[in-house]
């Protein structure tokens, strides 16, 4: 897959879907599919345009990205897309007439199919929109598609309403409408040792600074690193039965008990087992961790 700023000029044909696709969520996969199927039936190259920063900041809002930008990439390239066009959404680009914004896109790329979701907006106060798009493709004689919300439980899939889901530790109901599981990933740093003296050795990561942090809590998770995946159950959150108020994630890993000290792990998680408790002794909490194994392990053998 080849990435690309948005003012490199682009000389082959593409079908290119508009969006931010912050997520890569259902619906935007729907969008995405669209140019990417358009562009084999027709033998030329699928693109898209996404954001490579946090709109989010620019616009004065505190919210998190479900996925960074180097995730997201790696999203993309797994659907089949051909050509990331990246663009830095920053106080000029926020602030542009909606007209500069296509005249930008149509002399930079050769665009022979558009695709984007029926709430695209673009321009100063995001002024352009799907029927502005309509005009200014059809001027050009270029094949425009707009695709209907995909709907959940009767309303729109969206990021902000996945990312209240992770926030919520609705972590079940966030992957069905990611398709895949949400994950942390950091590497790995030392720990107070806590885990090992109970026989119940664990790793930790920070939190990714510009990421939706999801609930405090405990989780079914799997851990990959080396190409393997393990079994696995993620605190996220302090550890009050150590005093200890800093935050970030702990997991221990099933079946495993090798050095991962500085090495880069991804955690995935798949459902929300409780909240963090302070025990009053250390066999209480090896007691609640050794039933909270017992359900990660109830949890994939019924996936089997």
């Amino acid at each position: 897959m080849i990435i690309k700023h948005f003012f490199d000029k682009t000389k082959q044909p593409l079908a290119i879907a508009l969006g931010f696709f912050d997520s890569v969520h259902i619906g935007h996969r729907t969008v995405i599919n669209k140019a990417i199927n358009y562009a084999k039936n027709n033998g030329i190259m699928s693109a898209v345009l996404t954001f490579e920063n946090n709109p989010m900041q620019v616009l004065g809002k505190e919210s998190k990205l479900i996925f960074s930008f180097d995730e997201r990439i790696k999203k993309l390239e797994d659907l089949g897309v051909d050509i990331v066009l990246k663009q830095v959404f920053d106080n000029n680009f926020m602030n542009e007439d909606k007209s500069v914004f296509i005249d930008e896109l149509l002399s930079n790329h050769n665009i022979q199919f558009a695709v984007c979701g029926s709430d695209y907006r673009f321009g100063k106060g995001g002024e352009g929109d799907i029927n502005y798009l309509k005009k200014r493709f059809m001027e050009q004689k270029i094949e425009f598609c707009v695709l209907d919300f995909v709907l959940s439980e009767q309303t729109k899939v969206s990021s902000s309403n996945i990312r209240k889901m992770i926030e919520n530790g609705e972590i079940k109901k966030a992957n069905q409408l990611l398709i895949e599981p949400f994950f942390l990933k950091g590497k790995v740093i030392s720990g107070r040792g806590e885990g090992r003296r109970l026989n119940l050795p664990t790793i930790n990561i920070n939190f990714q600074p510009d990421k939706v942090r999801p609930l405090s809590g405990v989780y079914i998770s799997k851990t990959l690193f080396d190409n393997q995946s393990y079994i696995s159950v993620t605190s996220i959150g302090a550890k009050p039965t150590f005093s200890d108020n800093s935050e970030n994630v702990e997991t221990h890993i099933l079946d495993y008990s090798g050095n991962l000290y500085e090495k880069d792990v991804k955690i995935e998680l798949y459902d929300y087992l409780r909240g963090i408790e302070k025990y009053r002794t250390k066999e209480q909490l090896i007691n609640q961790i050794n039933q909270d194994i017992k359900a990660v392990k109830s949890f994939f053998n019924g996936d089997d």
